[in-house]
């Protein structure tokens, strides 16, 4: 199991508002999963991760998609 780049994802990085804060996201700050193409702020990501040692995706649920 590795880490696998692709770079045929189509992602608009314009005006995207955060899943959990629902607030405007520059794109310093952009967190996309790269199942579900939801967008997170990083510092709510690292809140929602909490003290679990992996990311996991707040709308679907899959570990390790989450990406900057």
């Amino acid at each position: 199991m590795g880490n696998y780049v692709s770079t045929q994802n189509d992602i608009d990085y314009g005006d995207k508002t955060c899943l959990i804060c629902w607030d405007n996201i520059e794109y310093i700050d952009l967190i996309i999963c790269i199942k579900c193409n939801i967008c997170l702020h990083a510092y709510c990501e690292e809140i929602y991760r909490g003290t679990r040692g992996y990311c996991k995706c707040p709308h679907c649920q899959c570990i390790g998609t989450l990406s900057t």
